[in-house]
Formats: structure tokens, sequence, C-alpha cells
């Protein structure tokens, strides 16, 4: 196969076969000239902060369009790890009510609500068969005092993808609220914001942008009035009204969540790769993904590793992970071949993009077959 976007339009991708998608992405040579554009922008005072925001609304924009949402039900943070945070503070615990996490979560996703353990909160994990979780699995911990469940769509690390829209609809039964982590998905595969009630995304790995930005999307049919327990300039809908009448009114929108500016660089960047994704389309990437993956299992089974990652492409997306008691020994093997993946947690990931093709494959299947003793 070859690769859907062409390697020319990344930065350093001529000697490398990159699987490394699961912790960041290759730079776009795109992106660094959007970044340039903001530096640009930048010195032309006033006007330049009027193009910030015409970036920031046109990033929301293709957001929007990748997540069948609308812009105004996006919000810009620093980080995911920050985002998650942000709506453990706000949930209106009582002591006795509990959160579902499950055993593959990414510790962002799980330690916000440990801390919450000293205020009376139980967190209730769902463990895992055979590296998955399914939504009957998780509605099994799920009774009358949960407050939320969180989960992500796709495992970073076994790579299975969960029916996330099949949970919604069971939760949607209840007053249970779910958040949905996009951040090994979004970019590689379709994914609905109106399919859970929060949403929430890293900017730098499947979408092709840098570090700087942590993506939340908020879904208004449960969530109207819910408010966040932080509070900036730019959340509410008068800045200085605080000072003046010491009262303060949040934007009812899900510009709420934010307290202050965001990453502009990272911004003027997501722009040009999510825009770059919608004209290459989100359906034939996965397509691109899953062909590839199938490829690159077939070839693993045949020398003989233990696939964790389920081998049905609906049940998958761009992770393939290897069981592996020495996965940082094959990562860094393979890295001074020039192959990056990630290595750790009891196995090595592979992480296919659309930049992907058929000779990074074979590329790494070739130095594998040179670290048998090191895997």
């Amino acid at each position: 196969m070859e690769s859907l976007l062409n390697k020319q339009l990344f930065i350093g991708m001529e000697q490398c076969a990159w699987f490394y998608s699961g912790a960041e992405t290759p730079p776009l040579k795109g992106s660094m000239d959007a970044i340039n554009d903001y530096m640009t922008r930048r010195s032309e005072g006033p006007a330049g902060r009027e193009n910030n925001a015409a970036i920031e609304a046109s990033c929301k924009a293709n957001l929007a369009l990748l997540l069948g949402g609308k812009p105004d039900h996006i919000s810009f943070l620093s980080n995911s790890s920050e985002i998650i945070s942000t709506i453990a503070g706000a949930v209106a615990f009582r002591p006795g009510d509990n959160v579902v996490v499950n055993r593959l979560e990414f510790p962002s996703g799980v330690l916000p609500w440990l801390v919450l353990q000293d205020r009376g909160i139980e967190v209730r994990f769902v463990e895992h068969a055979n590296w998955r979780v399914t939504p009957d699995d998780i509605m099994a911990e799920v009774d009358d005092r949960t407050r939320l469940v969180i989960t992500s769509h796709v495992s970073y690390l076994s790579g299975a993808r969960l029916d996330y829209r099949a949970l919604y609809q069971r939760l949607k039964e209840t007053d249970t609220l779910l958040l949905l982590d996009a951040t090994q998905s979004l970019g590689a595969v379709p994914v609905d914001m109106n399919e859970t009630d929060f949403l929430v995304c890293s900017s730098y790995k499947w979408l092709l942008g840098i570090h700087g930005i942590g993506i939340l999307g908020v879904n208004p049919v449960r969530l109207e009035a819910f408010m966040p327990r932080s509070v900036g300039w730019r959340s509410v809908t008068d800045m200085f009204a605080p000072i003046r009448r010491s009262s303060y009114e949040f934007h009812r929108d899900a510009k709420r969540f934010e307290t202050g500016y965001p990453s502009y660089p990272t911004i003027y960047a997501l722009n040009y790769s999510t825009k770059l994704l919608l004209d290459t389309g989100i359906e034939r990437i996965e397509n691109h993904i899953l062909r590839l993956g199938d490829e690159l299992i077939g070839k693993l089974e045949a020398m003989g590793f233990t696939i964790i990652t389920p081998q049905e492409p609906q049940l998958r997306a761009g992770n393939v992970c290897v069981a592996s008691d020495r996965g940082e020994a094959v990562s860094e093997y393979l890295q001074k071949q020039g192959i990056y993946l990630w290595g750790g947690d009891g196995r090595f990931r592979a992480s296919i993009h659309s930049f992907n093709d058929s000779a990074d494959v074979d590329r790494l299947i070739g130095a594998l077959s040179g670290a048998r003793e090191t895997a």
C-alpha cells in the first residue's frame, strides 16, 4: 500500500519509519509555516490579535466538522489532563457517589478521581478481558450513585476500540455523565461528540498538531446548566464585571471552560493540520489505517508475536500492540535503526497513520527479525 498523505509534507521523514503517532506525530512543514505566520502577525499589534481570533474560530470550525458538532461547543485548554481535572472539580459529588473507570485507561484519566477518594468518592475499576472492555462490562458497575463514567474511545494500552455510542445510549437513561477521551482516535477514525457528554483530546497525536492545546467538546443536551468551578477572564461574558460589580456571568457555550489565552502557535498549526485531515477525508484515513494494520498484524503473527489488539477492524484503530516484557528495549533497538515506536507497559506499540505505507511495515518487520532476542 502507498501512503495516503505524502511523506514530503512532513519534516524529517526521509530516513525514518514513523510508527510513533500514539505518542506524537511527525511535524508538518505546513505547521511550521503556520507558526511563522503567527509570529509575523504578532508584529502587527491589534491587527495580529484580530487574526488570532479568526484563526481560532477557523480551527474550532474544523474540529466541529471532524466531530459532527458546532464550534460553540468546543473550547481550548492547556492539555487533556487539565480538562479532565477541571471536569472532576466541577461535578457536584457527594460522599457515597462513585466514578467508573477501567484498567486500560491512561493515568490522566484515573488520577483526578483517585484524589477525590478522601471526600468519600468511590472509584470503581472495570477489569478487562483479553485486553478488551465492553459497554456491558462498564454498565455492570453503574448504579444510581454513579456520577460519571470515563473511558477512552481507543485504548493507549491495548489499541482496542470501544463502542462508546452503545454505551452512551444506555447512560442517557440514567443521570450518569460520560467523559470520552478521543486522544487515540480523533484524526484517525470518525468520532461523534453528540454521542457523549464531554469529549477530550490532545492536539499533538493523530490530529497531526503540536503540543500546547487540550480540546474539550461539550454536548449541550445534558450539560446546559453544568458550570466549571474554575474561572478566568475568558470564562465570563464581561471580563471587567467582577472588578466593577463584584459579580460575574459564565458564557453559556463551551467558552465558559476557558480561563485565559490558549497557545496560539498551537492553534495556528492545528488549524492547518485539521484542514488537511478534512481535505483528505477521515473515512479514507480510517480505511487506509485499518488495511495497513491488517498487513502489519498478519506479518507480526507470522513471526510468532502475540498481538493484544483486536484483529477485527471495527474493534481497533491505528494502534497495534504486541505483548512484550521488554518493550522499552525493543523501542530503543528500533530507534537505532531509524524506526520509531513506543515500548513499555508490557508491550510495544506500532501506530499506523495516513503517511505510513507498506514499505514502512516491511522495514519494521525486517528490523524486528533482528531484534527477536530483544523482544
